[in-house]
């Protein structure tokens, strides 16, 4: 596996904080979202519709949409770079040379009106400085490596199925061969057959191409395929955050245990699976204490007083509840 930066200061969100204004509300996105990533591993963001992790992603990457969004802030340090600092003239650089997305819906990434390998050779040219006959070639063998012949290469991307769609849009995000990928449930739009072909071929490519990853998706079972660490998020703060075998060895915090139960068990004979109760918070009146403690099997008056600090209860792995303590 190519290695291509120490594991140290490679990768970290400090305190990445994102509102929208919605009318005269402020949306609170994301409140204080502080992970690290090592080079060649993965990261699973997990969670629930409207979490803020798809938000969390758009920060990095600073594709935020100006109209709506109110404030940024935080630290996104990649290399010893402060990304959300960066000129963006400069951020345009690294954007899909360096640090690459792909998107969940495969259907709007795609222009309608381009050939395929027209669109993975734009960004080639654009970042490799390469004619483009070149692109081209690169392109083609993109395609090839994701599983698409050369004789498909000039369609466009109506006559592909939503699968090899999601192949495409792969093959223009790893085209550059960037040292961060950020994948958006990537696999949320396709059948389970599809799917688990598409999740091999992501973790065939990152161990060849040591690309780190961020994986944004609500499948735990994706999750344990996939990842090295585990980060759930609620109400746009992290609830849990450690190695991939802490987490789900030992869930701690309700909302994970939550999660972890509505999964089936073919081990147990139960007629109905056990859901978490009641909707997230609004996120423009988001409550003082703990967010998910109106859902909280297990609530105190004093989850309610007080925004509840990350707690750290062992070595790797930290939760955000106040029933937690150190072993």
């Amino acid at each position: 596996m190519v290695k291509k930066e120490s594991k140290h200061n490679f990768f970290s969100v400090r305190d990445l904080r994102v509102e929208y204004a919605s009318g005269q509300e402020v949306i609170h996105a994301v409140n204080g979202v502080s992970f690290e990533l090592e080079s060649g591993t993965t990261i699973g963001l997990v969670g629930e519709t409207g979490a803020g992790k798809t938000s969390i992603a758009r920060a990095i990457m600073r594709i935020l949409p100006d109209y709506a969004t109110k404030s940024v802030s935080g630290k996104v340090d990649f290399k010893a770079e402060e990304l959300l600092e960066l000129p963006e003239s400069e951020m345009r650089l690294l954007r899909g040379k360096s640090i690459s997305m792909i998107f969940q819906d495969p259907m709007t990434a795609l222009n309608p009106v381009k050939k395929v390998v027209d669109q993975i050779a734009e960004g080639v040219r654009l970042h490799q400085n390469t004619s483009k006959r070149e692109s081209i070639e690169i392109a083609i063998k993109m395609l090839e490596m994701v599983g698409i012949s050369e004789d498909r290469a000039y369609e466009y991307p109506h006559q592909f199925s939503g699968g090899m769609k999601q192949r495409v849009v792969i093959a223009i995000a790893l085209a550059c061969n960037p040292e961060i990928l950020i994948a958006d449930e990537p696999t949320t739009a396709l059948d389970v057959t599809i799917q688990a072909q598409v999740l091999e071929l992501m973790k065939e490519l990152k161990e060849k191409l040591g690309t780190a990853m961020i994986l944004i998706t609500h499948d735990l079972g994706v999750v344990a395929e996939v990842c090295d660490t585990v980060a759930v998020v609620y109400a746009g703060e992290l609830v849990e955050y450690g190695t991939k075998e802490r987490v789900f060895d030992k869930p701690s915090h309700p909302y994970t245990q939550g999660l972890f139960n509505a999964l089936p068990d073919l081990s147990k004979n139960v007629k109905r699976l056990t859901p978490i109760e009641g909707l997230p918070p609004d996120p423009s009146n988001l409550p003082k204490g703990c967010a998910f403690a109106s859902r909280c099997p297990f609530v105190t008056e004093e989850c309610k007083k007080d925004k509840i600090d990350m707690i750290k209860i062992s070595e790797n792995h930290q939760v955000r509840c106040i029933r937690c303590e150190e072993e």
